[in-house]
């Protein structure tokens, strides 16, 4: 008989959670784990949820499924600069085993009743995902099922990104120079990138631990776009992250930005899958 309870067992969690092979589940430890599911912070030391629950659902004693969802305590303006006084109903986790829609169902509505209907709910917000996972908030594609149900339930799809993942093997050539800025509260670090004196570029990169970082975001002054300084810079910055111990590189890009896709491509980062975001209308 099923049975959806807010009493579960976290390492349970845990491990049900591992057991979904998604790119960006890195192998993390169950500390990691637990301090990015109950108490969040984005790159600036910003608190991500002013509330957050969890449901699972167990058939006697086996773990079906589970369900995290909350309110946010910021959101984005228009403009887009960071508000207070914005918040999103966001559903951040939603995992069940393949074939147990009845788990699946029971999990979503009481997440959404629990939400209310009188607002846009969100699913798999990207930027609201767990910090262990790079803050990487989508959907992989290959949980066809949880999509379904979720559209089956008046959710359309809201963005779309192109997964991309690179092994650093070693120092590369560049003449470009990196000036890198302390880490923030959230272990990312803002980087420029120079060449003889000038600026060119810069990104900002998430370090998730020791041997691993995400590329948040990257840039080419527009003015020298298409003249190389783009694989300058990125052979700079993969150098960079080598030398401190990094050997797993992520990013992604927008489904639409073909440019930014050939980019990674170009240098060295393999297409891994298709993520994605939910909305209600």
């Amino acid at each position: 008989m099923l049975k959806i309870t807010d009493t579960y067992d976290l390492f349970e969690i845990y491990k049900f959670q591992k057991s979904f092979v998604t790119p960006y589940f890195y192998d993390v430890d169950f500390e990691s784990f637990k301090n990015s599911f109950l108490d969040d912070i984005d790159g600036e030391g910003r608190v991500l949820f002013k509330e957050l629950n969890t449901k699972a659902v167990y058939d006697d004693d086996t773990l079906l499924g589970f369900v995290q969802y909350g309110k946010t305590a910021f959101g984005f303006a228009d403009n887009g600069e960071i508000s207070s006084e914005i918040s999103y109903p966001v559903i951040r986790n939603f995992y069940f085993k393949e074939g147990r829609d009845d788990a699946g169902k029971m999990l979503l509505s009481e997440a959404v009743k629990s939400l209310g209907t009188n607002e846009r709910v969100y699913a798999f917000f990207h930027y609201f995902g767990m910090t262990c996972f790079a803050r990487h908030g989508k959907l992989f594609e290959k949980h066809s099922n949880i999509e379904a149900l979720l559209k089956e339930n008046g959710f359309v799809i809201e963005h779309e990104n192109v997964y991309y993942s690179s092994v650093l093997s070693g120092v590369e050539s560049s003449d470009v120079t990196i000036n890198a800025n302390d880490l923030t509260a959230g272990k990312h670090q803002y980087i420029d990138f120079k060449l003889q004196d000038n600026q060119v570029g810069g990104c900002e990169v998430h370090y998730l631990d020791e041997t691993t970082a995400f590329l948040r975001w990257i840039y080419v002054n527009g003015d020298i776009v298409g003249k190389g300084i783009g694989t300058k810079c990125m052979s700079a910055l993969r150098s960079f992250l080598f030398e401190k111990g990094i050997k797993r590189f992520d990013t992604d890009t927008a489904l639409d930005n073909t440019v930014a896709q050939h980019y990674y491509e170009k240098n060295n980062f393999t297409r891994e899958g298709i993520t994605k975001s939910y909305y209600t209308k």
